[in-house]
């Protein structure tokens, strides 16, 4: 990242011919775009932190606010952390362009609260990194945590923009762009939308097209009721491509395809013109709000149909997998997720509950304060185990506090190899994995993640929001790790009130480990050849009743192909998966070689080539996914 440098002086407010212009893309939000424009003063804040309701028009506010910066020559680069793996690396690789940038520039971060888990780096690494000259605007549906109030000398300062609905002034404004003149059926829209910007268009959409309103209730259920009466007023083909678009997280025209069973340009076009709509970099979006009501109807009307999408969306997902490139695995693990109707993966992917605590790794200065916190809420011998990790292996420890900075749990993650040998001695629980992982060894190149223990003030590892906070920062670890993360490793004194979880997930028991008199249940999740990617697309499937086999089954060393499956020889298959694992990606032949035929093979590297050719017409059709890749080796795709 580029070091801080002084930021050359910036005009301090928004000139009437850019209010103008920018007004023309938000109606009626000059004051709060005005605050904004702050930190683009020499002397503002650094950072401004907008926060409000799904609907209330952040994304928007965003997007005006770029036009705005642009038309005053101010690079602008935007994160949204719909799209991008949920880790820092994945927030740094959207970030490639700001690297040598060394003029004021600004960041627009965009759907916060699906990154919010990495609150503390973006505040202690991230900003510092970027250097001053980089200002940046937050947006999210929740207000910061007390940190960022607390620490505003060392951000730079900070500006917090709640946004709240539009005023009398502004929805006349609205209603008035739109054509709405008609003064009765514009106070009927005010008073059922009560400024509530998605809200509003919806309403009028409804009416342009000849829907009647429905009777004034709260603002979800406003836009609940009226994305249906603007659903049943389309004609049977758009209501259908509507109904489709909602149940992916994303739509592309082969996808739509797919889903609809006949080709969809048109419905995709006519789909992009609606206000709820939003496009993509090769699709669109439909907001949040809409399409969750759009998609319960069809669950509730439609079960059958509902269920025939997501499993025309699975296979052409799927298909579409298979050469996708490295930069795009997030999106489409996110898209994989997205299908998944299970409460259970659901909430840990996509949680719904507010984000009011924050992960961080232990700083070194906090031993006491956990110590003192896990004898409070674990068994005096469990407890002494965890001063051994924290002794040993004090990075694996995560600190969760509260929005006042309060601790309020702790959980401890590692990776199996940073794992000191002496924990297998004085850790009944780690001996109990490692005699597992004898008995049952991750294939070459696969690694393990443990969860040795989440706590939470007042229920110790009972369920709680602590919890599933910790188990959203482990999901990082699960992206952060593919396509190498083979297996991970958890436990649990009681594991009663998880075992549906547990279950669901994949998740299997074997021997407990005594700690004194507690018995401590040990479990184990093996995500298989395709790692974490794989998994997803099993669960997805399970939910779903697709009972295909999977492309490569090590049990029987078999394949996938046109007419069924076969059966490779172990250097066939051995190499098939050194290659299938890393999709799109090249592998070297001496990478091949160390790999499937072992670092003690002495022979010539063109055994490569005859197992690939054999390979190759073994496959059949398939057999032109195994490229070669010039001067390097070959490649799976």
């Amino acid at each position: 990242m580029a070091s801080s440098e002084q930021a050359p002086e910036i005009p301090a407010t928004m000139s009437c011919v850019e209010q103008r212009a920018v007004g023309a893309v938000v109606v009626g939000r000059a004051a709060e775009l005005t605050v904004l424009a702050r930190v683009l003063e020499e002397t503002g804040p650094r950072v401004c932190f907008v926060y409000g309701v799904a609907g209330i028009g952040k994304s928007s506010m965003l997007a005006a606010f770029g036009e705005l910066c642009e038309q005053r020559g101010i690079p602008v680069q935007l994160v949204n952390c719909r799209s991008i793996d949920p880790t820092e690396q994945g927030f740094l690789d959207a970030l490639s362009s700001l690297s040598e940038v060394h003029e004021v520039t600004v960041l627009l971060i965009d759907t916060y609260e699906l990154f919010r888990i990495a609150d503390p780096w973006l505040r202690h690494d991230l900003l510092p990194a970027l250097g001053s000259h980089v200002r940046v605007v937050v947006a999210g549906r929740e207000p910061p945590m007390l940190e960022w109030a607390v620490e505003r000398g060392q951000i730079g300062g900070l500006e917090v923009l709640p946004l709240g609905p539009l005023g009398a002034d502004g929805v006349a404004m609205m209603l008035k762009a739109v054509g709405m003149d008609d003064e009765g059926e514009a106070s009927q829209i005010t008073r059922l939308c009560r400024g509530h910007p998605l809200a509003l268009r919806l309403a009028v959409e409804t009416r342009l097209a000849g829907g009647e309103l429905p009777a004034a209730q709260s603002v979800p259920r406003v836009v609940q009721a009226l994305a249906g009466l603007f659903r049943d007023g389309l004609d049977e083909r758009l209501r259908r491509a509507l109904d489709a678009a909602a149940v992916p997280r994303r739509i592309t025209t082969g996808l739509l395809t797919a889903m609809l069973g006949y080709p969809a340009d048109e419905e995709l076009d006519q789909l992009g013109n609606l206000a709820f709509t939003e496009p993509t970099s090769d699709g669109l979006r439909l907001h949040d709000a809409v399409q969750h009501a759009v998609v319960e109807r069809l669950r509730a009307v439609d079960p059958e149909r509902f269920r025939r999408y997501r499993t025309a969306a699975w296979h052409h997902l799927q298909t579409q997998t298979h050469s996708i490139a490295q930069h795009e695995l997030a999106r489409s693990t996110a898209d994989l997720l997205f299908l998944i109707d299970n409460p259970v993966v659901r909430e840990a992917m996509f949680p719904t509950t507010a984000h009011a605590f924050s992960v961080t790794p232990n700083r070194g200065d906090e031993g006491e304060e956990l110590r003192s916190f896990w004898h409070e809420y674990d068994a005096p011998d469990a407890a002494e185990v965890l001063d051994r990790w924290l002794e040993r292996c004090p990075t694996s420890v995560r600190v969760i506090r509260d929005r006042s900075s309060t601790l309020v749990g702790c959980s401890i993650v590692a990776t199996w190899r940073n794992i000191p040998m002496s924990l297998e001695h004085d850790d009944p629980v780690t001996a109990g994995w490692a005699r597992h992982a004898a008995r049952h060894p991750l294939p070459t190149g696969q690694t393990t993640v443990v969860l040795r223990r989440v706590l939470a003030a007042g229920v110790g590892e009972g369920p709680s929001d602590v919890q599933a906070a910790a188990w959203l920062d482990v999901k990082r670890d699960y992206f952060s790790m593919r396509p190498h993360l083979g297996r991970v490793y958890t436990t649990l004194a009681n594991p009663a009130p998880f075992l549906d979880a547990l279950t669901v997930l994949g998740f299997q028991t074997f021997d407990p480990a005594m700690i004194g008199v507690t018995a401590f249940h040990l479990a184990a999740l093996d995500f298989g050849p395709a790692s974490v990617d794989g998994w997803l697309a099993r669960l997805a499937a399970a939910e779903l009743g697709i009972t295909e086999l999977p492309f490569m089954d090590a049990t029987d060393r078999s394949v996938a192909v046109a007419n069924g499956r076969i059966e490779l020889s172990p250097l066939e298959f051995g190499l098939l998966h050194a290659l299938h694992s890393r999709h799109g990606r090249p592998v070297t032949r001496a990478q091949l070689l160390d790999e499937v035929w072992g670092p003690s093979y002495r022979g010539g590297s063109n055994v490569v080539d005859v197992v690939v050719r054999n390979v190759r017409i073994r496959l059949g059709s398939d057999g032109k996914r195994l490229e070669t890749v010039r001067g390097v080796g070959y490649r799976f795709t």
